[in-house]
């Protein structure tokens, strides 16, 4: 139902990112357990730590999920043990990442279980099961837990009138999920964590305003969407917004307080998040962004590649040229053997939307779509090209584990960056072999045997 319901515009499922899916893992425990509960088939007492996953085959001890769903936020009974890593009693929004000691939908997903478990409790069973559903129908593509937040409002507005508005909110507010939580899209997997219900109704309200700059040109870039990250749903009141042809952009509206993930995105060039404080009046923000010339949003567009194409789980070839900010940013392709044992290289090949005299090339080899370090790419070679067929040779990085999670310019060789329209990247290895402890046989123990990834591509320069 979930995968059928929370869509993009041409009726494909959306819970293709961390929190998406963690949701649809827990919709399908919660559905479960409101179904088995409302037939009296499973006890579930004001006591905590009843509703458990498996208890009939596990015979009471925790096996699908780490505790069950009704244990509230400090819970010190031992039925709701939490983990090492999240702590004892019901998890919060700030657990995501933490309760196995690593992202993972279905641990993640209990946050969002035991979320709407206490929704249920406070809203009762019918008005519940109707705001849940009817969310997922109004949501975004790909949300996450603040969209199906606002959705859940949302749906409470259109079939309920808002009468719902403040029970919801407080038992959002208790999960971490509050005013001023932040996350930027469902691909983001460390949000930020809020226990606060909104600003009272009449408070004077802010705007928020401001120039995006090129860092490099001081010139300004339009076409970005000034975003506050939980605010962003597109629901009336979403607070956002897109530069015009100066740069500027306006934000009316903003209770005040302080935000902690407000990012701009888009315009061709790389994406940055910070904290903003907002006041009544004016508070005026600036960006000083920089151009990515191998960005979609540049009009960059994939002219050739091989491999497989994991496009479908929103790591294919294209999405190397997204905004790794916005999540599914990042190429992963298989890591497949010669005879001889060696590693068949893959490549990509991108058109770049007009030529460019390039400056740098900068690579982030990091890990991409759901796989784990090893798999991060090691040996790449970058060449230009100012027609699609003629290469030369741009420069090359050997990349190792203290390398992931930034950027790093290749040195580029002379000559390699004069009117390129076309450049094109290739892996020939990852960094399995930093991991000894990992095996490839009889049975992979990590996705470093089966792929390759990298996280960004980053073209800087000006118009030839």
């Amino acid at each position: 139902m979930s995968n059928r319901l929370v869509v993009d515009a041409q009726g494909n499922s959306t819970l293709n990112s961390l929190q998406s899916g963690a949701m649809g893992e827990a919709w399908s425990d919660w559905y479960a357990f409101d179904y088995l509960v409302g037939r009296n088939a499973i006890k579930d007492t004001p006591a905590p730590g009843e509703v458990l996953a498996g208890d009939y085959v596990s015979n009471g001890q925790p096996l699908a999920r780490t505790q069950p769903l009704d244990c509230p936020v400090g819970a010190g009974a031992p039925q709701c043990p939490g983990t090492p890593g999240a702590g004892p009693g019901g998890y919060t929004y700030g657990d995501l990442g933490r309760i196995i000691g690593f992202p993972e939908v279905h641990a993640d997903g209990e946050i969002w279980a035991s979320t709407l478990w206490d929704v249920r409790s406070a809203l009762g069973v019918q008005l519940t099961r109707a705001l849940v559903t009817r969310g997922m129908e109004l949501s975004p593509a790909s949300p996450s837990f603040l969209d199906m937040r606002n959705s859940i409002l949302q749906a409470d507005t259109v079939i309920n009138g808002g009468r719902a508005h403040a029970k919801l909110w407080k038992a959002f507010a208790a999960r971490g999920m509050g005013y001023f939580a932040g996350s930027i899209t469902g691909a983001d997997t460390v949000p930020a964590e809020d226990f606060s219900t909104p600003p009272p109704a009449g408070t004077p309200t802010g705007t928020v305003t401001g120039k995006v700059t090129n860092r490099d040109s001081n010139a300004p870039i339009a076409g970005v969407a000034v975003r506050f990250g939980g605010h962003d749903s597109g629901f009336g009141g979403s607070l956002s917004a897109v530069t015009d042809a100066n740069g500027g952009y306006a934000i009316p509206g903003v209770p005040p307080g302080t935000y902690p993930k407000v990012y701009a995105t888009g315009g061709g060039a790389d994406g940055e998040i910070r904290a903003v404080s907002v006041r009544s009046g004016t508070t005026t923000v600036n960006w000083a962004l920089r151009l990515n010339w191998a960005s979609s949003s540049a009009g960059a567009g994939v002219a050739a590649f091989n491999g497989e194409d994991f496009t479908l789980y929103g790591c294919g070839p294209g999405d190397l040229l997204k905004s790794s900010l916005l999540g599914g940013g990042g190429w992963s392709t298989d890591k497949t053997l010669n005879p001889d044992g060696t590693v068949q290289s893959r490549f990509v090949t991108v058109k770049l939307a007009k030529p460019v005299n390039v400056s740098a090339i900068e690579i982030d080899p990091s890990n991409n779509c759901g796989d784990d370090p090893p798999a991060a790419a090691k040996d790449v070679t970058v060449e230009t090209s100012v027609d699609g067929t003629t290469w030369v040779k741009a420069g090359s990085g050997d990349f190792k584990p203290a390398d992931l999670d930034k950027l790093h310019a290749l040195p580029l060789a002379p000559g390699s960056g004069t009117g390129v329209q076309f450049v094109r990247l290739t892996v020939q290895s990852n960094q399995l072999s930093f991991y000894p402890d990992k095996a490839c046989s009889p049975q992979p123990t990590t996705a470093g045997c089966l792929y390759m990834d990298v996280r960004t591509l980053a073209v800087r320069g000006a118009p030839a």
